[in-house]
């Protein structure tokens, strides 16, 4: 798949409270249609309905970046709450990453990415590039020719140049050895060349983006949420600047966007999601 980064904690960044759940979520969610269903009063809680929720996660993970759904009424989810919606979440991604579902739609989407084997153009030889240099030449001789003769005298007289350049190249073409001829020979050979070489890096890009079998996915991306959710300061102050909470250490400022959501999501939820991926990851092996 593209390169997909643990870029997901969209809906509960607007609640503080369960960021690192969508983390993981929607990297393995693509499809409207799961096969586990999940409350309809969970969606309700964050403002969406199924759709929208899965929508988001979906963008977020076939486009590789963070896409940040609304989630109206995320805020105003009771905290006893945030760590219940969190387990269900998680479990719902879960089980349906494991779907035939999900295998369906994720062989589709590597069959859609996989790059079209290109066609080349053969590649002529010197013969066939004089006889066709010759006949074009020509052709554009008559051509000027015929024009020439609607023209008054000081027109003719403003072409006659290009006559004789056309005429001139046109005798230049008689020699086979012309050096024109070797160069577009070379030329053809390295257009075709280049073609290939591109072929074989997209593919190469695609079989790692898009592997055969995507259990190696599913780990790339629970043990990057692992590494990126390992250092959280919980206890990190924080303080207002420009009418925003800033972290009062300049170097938790330049931290990822990963990490600052762990750290709004809060240690329990955070702690609890780290649990869930650590199990998983463990199956998988």
């Amino acid at each position: 798949m593209k390169q997909y980064s643990v870029k997901t904690l969209i809906i509960f960044v607007r609640i503080c409270a369960t960021a690192l759940v969508l983390c993981i979520l929607s990297l393995f969610l693509f499809s409207f249609v799961a096969t586990t269903r999940l409350g309809d009063d969970v969606w309700q809680q964050l403002g969406l309905n199924k759709q929208q929720g899965t929508e988001g996660i979906y963008r977020s993970f076939t486009s590789g970046y963070l896409y940040y759904y609304q989630a109206r009424n995320a805020k105003n989810i009771a905290g006893g709450n945030r760590m219940a919606v969190a387990k269900d979440l998680l479990a719902y991604s879960k089980q349906y990453v494991s779907s035939d579902a999900f295998k369906k739609q994720y062989e589709q989407e590597r069959k859609n990415a996989k790059p079209h084997e290109p066609e080349l153009k053969p590649v002529r030889t010197k013969a066939q590039i004089q006889k066709d240099e010759i006949a074009s030449t020509e052709k554009s001789i008559r051509e000027l020719e015929k024009n020439m003769k609607g023209m008054d005298a000081a027109m003719q007289k403003n072409m006659k140049p290009m006559m004789e350049f056309l005429t001139k190249t046109l005798k230049d073409y008689q020699d086979p050895n012309h050096q024109y001829f070797t160069s577009l020979v070379l030329f053809e050979k390295n257009e075709n060349e280049q073609i290939l070489e591109r072929y074989k890096r997209d593919t190469e890009a695609w079989e790692k983006n898009y592997p055969a079998d995507y259990t190696s996915i599913i780990k790339a991306r629970l043990q990057q949420f692992l590494a990126v959710t390992r250092d959280v300061d919980f206890n990190a102050e924080l303080k207002t600047a420009y009418n925003k909470k800033v972290f009062v250490n300049p170097q938790y400022e330049r931290k990822s966007t990963e990490w600052k959501q762990a750290f709004r999501a809060g240690k329990e939820i955070t702690a609890m999601a780290r649990a869930f991926a650590e199990q998983w990851l463990s199956e998988l092996k």
